[in-house]
């Protein structure tokens, strides 16, 4: 589909949104409304077909690499700076490293590399796994390893002289403090000594000139090649950099002693007298080189960078556990939508159907939207699909129990389904509002796989809310216009109750304490030990045990590569329901990451490649003041929502059933042993969402009450809570029913997350009646506030804004 009629089609769907909203015609809201929610779903059917190719895959679905990269400026530029004035990496630098790096990874056969800047300093690589086709490549180990080498190297090539004195009595004297001048000591490269056979202060230092002979910028290019003597690298330099290597060969010919120094990023890879003249700015570097080492030290040298990368983030997934990732998210979706599509025709039998029908629409909508905007699906969003799920039904639950409401009333099914939808509107919108508030906090300050969850439930909320009020609104339309429709039969649900809630305050105080206490005591005692790797750095390892390896085999070669001091390993089974292999999860320093890695793949512990994720400690601790930043702004964000929505009284009362519930969860979390990382702060602001849904479903009961009865009013509250009882247990249900069977099939990378949720739920059931209501009934009698009256007064400045100068 050409660019053109995508974007007709795409104003033309438009012009029939508009045009239903603003008909008044039932008829024509019938048709439009048809017309459009089938050219909607057509399009992104089209959009997405086939799902393999169109829906664009994370890493952690499709399996690769994942680098973030800090870029600092070598030693020498910040010496030769203005003392005054600090040097900073800049835009330009920036932009350099990431064409550079492009050009590197292209030249060492590694394809479709994305490299994208964040924020000042930083690069983020992404490079995937691709099978079959002509874009076939490999994420092995052995390629992680080059490329890693290949984005750590600044290969700032620069060639010095041996300095007169060059000898081990030179170096000695000069590390005890004496001063040679125009000296410098540098070391060779740790992993070779190649070309110091002539150095005769030894073999692992020389006393060179401390002015550089010729820089690495003077280099026009470099290349391996194979020769009698094994792998070389030829150089060629240009310009001024040819002419002092001919100057200085043909001095120094032949005098034994002097040598020309060859550094790579500061170390000595090469180092060799002159024993001839050297004419054309051609010369050979030779030393034992592998063919690898010798081809990837020339690409480095033909792109060398100007600043000094460092990898503070690595992450890589293997192509065997991201298959295992879609499977999994398949088996708890389809399970999600099993328990989903019984508990709905069990308990609103064909009312039910229809809500099916508009969840349908909503899983193609959803999934067609991923594919047109080339979002990346994640198996965080494979998290976000099923809460989706969850939250489309909750919003046909609260019209079905309205409608069973207006049924009682004695009105007409027509008259009933209007009503009902007119009614549960106002509930339904601040609901999804303010989860979709938390979901924007999470797009805008969370990074990688949990952003790719805050993207997919985003666009879940909205299209939920076109199914709930447009789809399920059509398909009454249309039967309502066969003059055959004039009943609906529903499950009865908890027969009409007159539960005292608010005298339960006392109990219900003492439980809401008492955890809310044992809570803040896990967290105080627990404190740096309930942070995962995200958030205190490390090292963190999942693969697929091999047949017959037991923890303790695990745990007794991880414990034989730490290093002295380094902390008691962390080994878990993560082996989800249903699969046979057995998976497990360790987390080291990071210092002692990649030995336990190599380790565990020699002694032949694991099936495959090993996943690991990889933080250094200063990314981790600006991802938790990054997390924290998040769940400050979610709060606050959905405050002024409340408070602009409702009264002070009721605001105060869902913040504080809000505070309450992040508090016990997270303090649940802990408890239990998970430990706190990015994943679960995506899962305590969709909590804090949840709450305040649950809630607002209450609240908007209440003041209905107070607004059209008269009365004490804590017995309106409570007959408000009793009327909304069955309702709230419902869309409890609901939810509960989509993340059990997350919990249960969405394997371990999923599983805290999915237990943080479904405690999040209960808690915020809970909260919705036990805690929110009762602190608005108390701040109202403790300010001596008449919420009756108060919530008139808003309607009336509504009506009319000037009554309030009256």
């Amino acid at each position: 589909m050409t660019p053109l009629i995508a974007f007709i089609i795409a104003l033309g769907l438009l012009v029939l949104f508009i045009w239903y909203f603003g008909s008044d015609s039932e008829r024509h809201q019938r048709y439009i409304g048809t017309l459009l929610a089938l050219g909607l779903a057509g399009f992104c059917i089209y959009s997405m077909s086939p799902p393999e190719k169109k829906i664009k895959k994370g890493m952690d679905l499709a399996g690769g690499v994942r680098f973030t990269l800090e870029l600092q400026l070598p030693e020498d530029v910040k010496k030769d700076g203005d003392e005054k004035s600090e040097k900073i990496i800049s835009k330009s630098d920036q932009d350099e490293a990431k064409s550079v790096l492009e050009r590197r990874l292209s030249a060492s056969a590694v394809s479709d590399v994305s490299i994208v800047p964040v924020g000042k300093d930083r690069l983020s690589v992404d490079i995937p796994h691709r099978e079959g086709g002509e874009n076939e490549q490999t994420i092995d180990e052995k390629t992680i390893s080059t490329i890693r080498e290949q984005l750590q190297k600044s290969a700032i090539l620069n060639l010095y002289l041996s300095h007169e004195q060059n000898s081990p009595d030179a170096i000695r004297r000069v590390e005890n403090g004496d001063f040679i001048l125009n000296s410098q000591i540098v070391e060779f490269d740790e992993s070779t000594d190649r070309g110091n056979k002539d150095n005769p202060a030894g073999p692992d230092k020389l006393l060179l000139q401390d002015k550089v002979l010729i820089k690495g910028s003077d280099v026009t290019n470099a290349f391996a090649v194979l020769d009698s003597a094994g792998w070389v690298i030829n150089i060629t330099f240009k310009g001024d950099g040819a002419d002092e290597l001919s100057r200085v060969s043909n001095k120094y010919k032949g005098d034994g002693r002097t040598q020309m120094a060859i550094l790579l990023d500061g170390k000595i890879i090469s180092a060799a007298v002159f024993n001839g003249h050297i004419p054309g700015g051609n010369c050979q570097i030779s030393g034992n080189f592998t063919e690898n080492e010798a081809k990837s030290l020339a690409v480095s040298m033909r792109n060398p960078l100007g600043v000094k990368p460092e990898i503070v983030f690595e992450e890589s997934f293997p192509p065997t556990l991201a298959k295992a990732a879609i499977d999994q998210g398949l088996n708890a979706g389809l399970t999600g939508i099993g328990l989903t599509a019984i508990f709905m025709l069990i308990f609103y039998r064909f009312a039910g159907l229809i809500a099916l029908i508009g969840l349908s629409i909503n899983i193609i909508l959803l999934f067609g939207i991923l594919a047109i905007f080339q979002a990346d699906f994640t198996l965080a969003g494979i998290a976000g699909v099923i809460l989706t799920i969850g939250i489309a039904i909750d919003a046909n639950v609260l019209i079905y129990e309205r409608l069973r409401e207006e049924k009682a009333s004695g009105k007409s099914i027509g008259a009933a389904i209007q009503s009902a939808y007119e009614k549960a509107f106002s509930a339904i919108f601040d609901a999804q509002i303010t989860t979709l508030l938390t979901a924007f906090v999470l797009l805008w300050l969370a990074e990688g796989a949990i952003q790719g969850f805050a993207t997919t439930l985003t666009i879940g909320i909205i299209v939920s809310l076109f199914s709930a009020l447009l789809v399920t609104r059509v398909c009454y339309n249309w039967l309502k216009s066969s003059n055959k429709f004039n009943q609906l039969n529903f499950t009865p649900v908890l027969s009409k109750k007159n539960i005292n809630f608010l005298g339960l305050t006392k109990i219900t105080k003492l439980v809401s304490f008492g955890i809310i206490i044992l809570s803040i005591i896990v967290l105080g005692v627990k404190r740096g030990d309930s942070l995962g790797i995200e958030f205190a750095g490390g090292q963190q390892l999942r693969f697929n045990a091999s047949e017959n390896i037991s923890t303790e085999k695990i745990s007794e070669v991880v414990n034989n590569n730490l290093s002295e001091d380094a902390k008691n390993p962390q080994i878990q089974e993560l082996t989800p329901l249903g699969q046979d292999k057995t998976i497990y999860s360790v987390r080291v320093s990071d210092s002692d990451g990649e030995k336990v890695k190599n380790a565990i793949s020699s002694a032949g512990l694991t099936e495959g490649q090993i996943q690991s994720q990889q933080i250094r400690s200063q990314v981790a601790g600006e991802m938790l003041s990054t997390s924290i930043t998040a769940l400050i702004a979610g709060l606050i964000a959905i405050f002024i929502y409340i408070t602009f929505r409702f009264e002070f009284s009721f605001a105060l009362g869902a913040i504080a059933a809000l505070v309450h519930d992040l508090v016990i969860v997270i303090g649940i979390t802990v408890l239990c042993g998970l430990e706190l990382n990015l994943i679960l702060v995506g899962a305590f602001l969709t909590i804090a969402g949840y709450s305040i849904n649950d809630t607002i479903v209450v609240f908007d009961r209440i003041r209905e009450g107070l607004r059209n009865q008269r009365g004490d009013q804590n017995t309106i509250m409570n007959v408000a809570i009793n009327s909304t009882l069955s309702r709230t247990i419902l869309t409890s249900l609901t939810t509960l029913l989509t993340v059990i069977s997350l919990y249960l099939f969405g394997g371990p990378s999923l599983k805290e997350f999915s237990f943080a949720i479904i405690i999040g739920v209960i808690v915020g059931t809970y909260s919705s009646i036990f805690v929110a209501s009762p602190i608005v009934a108390f701040w109202a009698k403790l300010k001596g506030i008449n919420l009756q009256r108060q919530i008139l007064d808003a309607d009336q400045e509504t009506v009319d804004p000037t009554a309030a100068s009256d």
